[in-house]
């Protein structure tokens, strides 16, 4: 039955997204245009037999049928990036000094503070623009970026966001500004210091502001004054911390608990379960990725390192079209993976390639040289799934192209150094990473996650909360967990990291699972099947799909709960008559089940408090009362039960909103 719903055009279609996220991109022109080069004789007879990575790209570049129509375009690979602007951030600098100006006359603050976020926004403009020290000295004397820094400090002054101000004050002094013997710079960080309620550093950047001063005391009685008026802005700290794992770390399984295993059968391949006792809400992971990615719809909003949601945005200092949180977030992509990228983030949306392309790219490009990355590619290729046994040769022919698309982006990009020749003819070194990049468009297509985090509102941190989903990665041991349309763990992230936690209590031995995107409160089994088939190549056979459950708004309210009698297994009904005792058909014993039912009423009441602390956003007392009504429901009944499956997902929101949120 599950065979039949096998969809060979919709299974295109999906594997097709994998790798194309925009059919109006280059990338599909140049794909349909080579696949018309070659025709379906040579696609289908000779390159479809290819029986090899390694030969699919070497036939690419060097066949006949097909090398002219791939050569000719990528010779045409050149940089396209959103450069660095000077008189762009020159002005965009003197809209917010204008800005700035106009809050210090005005008289109601809620006016003030608009008329300084306004200033905030130019001078955040201005900093993004602002090209890097000294390429253009007829501005600024090729100070414009620390003279935007310095313009953007004085504005967070007003704000009372004294950290972000002082970051700012030192990044002006590192890309040039004269701090030594600046009076001005000193009593600017030492209203920092104040708005960050340091009154005893502020007071010693005044006395070093003081003494370079001299006689010249109007300054510094001015700014005395400025920094008594000064009021610390309350900024909410992200909650941006990890749980731990339950009982430690597995020494076999990197970023897994010791309380889960891996385990390998013929039918399913390598899975997670669970090694001893599992309770609801134990973590089961928390694992960095091998590989992420942010989406480019949030270039502008998010930290294209941390994935934080951007505040005072730092800009890389060579192109102006993404940003860093962060200083530090800055300099650790611009020294790895971001040198390689930077001047061809235009070109990578242009193609119209998906993310999932990106991750593949950044294996290599944050690897710390290209033996490691090789390295670590051939090894995700060798241990997790690609379905190779499934994929047509149009299929292949896509895959071998973007991969020969990013080996040129490496190519113009240096990452093998300086090249003798212009010409995009590959090297043996650069075949061997077309070659493991192939390799890894397969292997993310089945194993990739969405990473999201959760929009709040200010009302409410669940009513009106969104699902956000801002890039996708590559988790090694997360990648091993099996899917059920019913699953019995929990995703979300902590910026990239990806935490799972229990919504069920398992067995020993009982299989952890997640959901890869079709769930049967939402889905029907048909659906469902068709879904798994199209995405991932194969047919889900959970209990879910077994006993084909109806979706949740069709589950009536009775129960299954589980024989009483010692050692039996059997589930029976809600009994009509609660005095009278029910035969079990499996042991042939009368069992009573007042007490299971007594329980399931105790149950019931756990969720009702727990949703009740919800709607109070009292999450953690939430999550401990789904925990203890969910792991007791699960020693008396079994699913489906209409309240628990609300409750699993209740639990869920509230552990998302125990990792990364913002508001909008």
């Amino acid at each position: 039955m599950l065979n039949m719903e096998y969809d060979p055009d919709y299974q295109k279609i999906c594997s097709t997204r994998t790798v194309q996220s925009d059919k109006k991109g280059f990338f599909n022109e140049f794909y349909l245009d080579v696949r018309d080069a070659c025709g379906d004789k040579w696609l289908q007879n000779y390159f479809g037999k290819l029986k090899s990575n390694a030969a699919r790209i070497l036939s690419i570049f060097s066949d006949r049928e097909i090398c002219d129509p791939v050569l000719g375009v990528l010779e045409h690979v050149q940089p396209v990036y959103k450069q660095k602007d000077v008189l762009l951030s020159t002005q965009r600098r003197a809209q917010a000094d204008k800005f700035y100006l106009m809050s210090s006359t005005a008289e109601v603050e809620q006016d003030r503070t608009e008329l300084l976020q306004q200033a905030l926004m130019h001078a955040n403009l201005a900093v993004m623009r602002a090209p890097a020290p000294h390429l253009d000295t007829s501005v600024d004397n090729g100070l414009t970026l620390a003279m935007a820094y310095l313009t953007r400090a004085n504005i967070l002054i007003g704000l009372g966001e004294g950290e972000a101000a002082l970051s700012d004050l030192k990044l002006a002094a590192n890309f040039g500004l004269e701090s030594k013997q600046n009076v001005d710079y000193y009593c600017k960080m030492a209203k920092a210091y104040a708005a960050m309620a340091e009154s005893a550093r502020a007071e010693i950047s005044l006395k070093i502001a003081e003494k370079l001063a001299g006689p010249n005391t109007a300054i510094i009685a001015a700014s005395r004054k400025e920094i008594a008026q000064i009021k610390p802005a309350k900024r909410e700290q992200a909650n941006e911390l990890a749980p731990a794992l339950a009982h430690g770390e597995n020494p076999a399984l990197s970023g897994a608990a010791n309380v889960v295993k891996l385990v390998e059968t013929k039918e399913k391949g390598r899975f997670v379960v669970a090694n001893e006792g599992l309770k609801t809400g134990d973590v089961v992971l928390c694992e960095n990725p091998v590989a992420a990615c942010l989406l480019p719809n949030f270039f502008g909003t998010n930290c294209h390192h941390c994935f934080k949601r951007l505040h005072i945005p730092v800009p890389c200092l060579h192109c102006s079209g993404i940003a860093f949180c962060s200083a530090q977030c800055m300099g650790e992509a611009c020294e790895t993976y971001h040198r390689f990228e930077c001047q061809f983030m235009d070109l990578f949306i242009g193609s119209g390639m998906s993310i999932l392309c990106f991750v593949a790219l950044r294996v290599f490009t944050q690897a710390a040289s290209l033996e490691d990355g090789l390295t670590t590619a051939n090894l995700l290729f060798e241990h997790l799934c690609s379905h190779q046994d499934v994929r047509e040769a149009d299929d292949y022919l896509q895959r071998s192209l973007m991969a020969g698309f990013l080996m040129r982006i490496l190519q113009k990009a240096l990452y093998f150094g300086r090249r003798k020749t212009e010409g995009v003819n590959p090297t043996a070194v650069e075949l061997q990473v077309a070659t493991a990049l192939l390799g890894l468009l397969q292997v993310l297509q089945y194993n990739a996650h969405e990473i999201y985090h959760t929009m709040v509102t200010d009302e409410h941190c669940f009513d009106g909360c969104k699902v956000v989903y801002v890039g996708a990665g590559l988790y090694g041991t997360g990648s091993y967990f099996n899917h059920e349309c019913w699953p019995s763990v929990a995703g979300y992230y902590v910026g990239k990291k990806l935490v799972m936690s229990a919504t069920k209590p398992h067995r020993p031995n009982e299989i952890v699972a997640v959901n890869y995107g079709p769930i049967f409160t939402k889905m029907n089994l048909k659906e469902r099947q068709r879904t798994l088939r199209g995405r991932y190549a194969f047919s889900c056979n959970c209990l879910t799909c077994q006993e084909n459950w109806p979706l949740l708004q069709k589950i009536d309210k009775q129960v299954r709960f589980w024989c009483t009698s010692a050692n039996c297994v059997n589930l029976l009904k809600f009994p009509k008559d609660l005095a009278k005792d029910v035969r079990c058909p499996r042991c042939r014993k009368n069992v009573s089940l007042k007490e299971s039912v007594a329980k399931l009423i105790k149950i019931e009441e756990l969720y009702r408090e727990a949703a009740e602390a919800m709607q109070a956003q009292k999450t953690n007392e939430a999550i401990e009362l789904f925990k203890e009504g969910i792991d007791a429901f699960f020693q008396i009944a079994a699913l489906p039960h209409k309240d628990t499956l609300i409750a699993q997902q209740a639990l869920l929101k509230c552990m998302a909103n125990t990792g990364t949120t913002f508001k909008k």
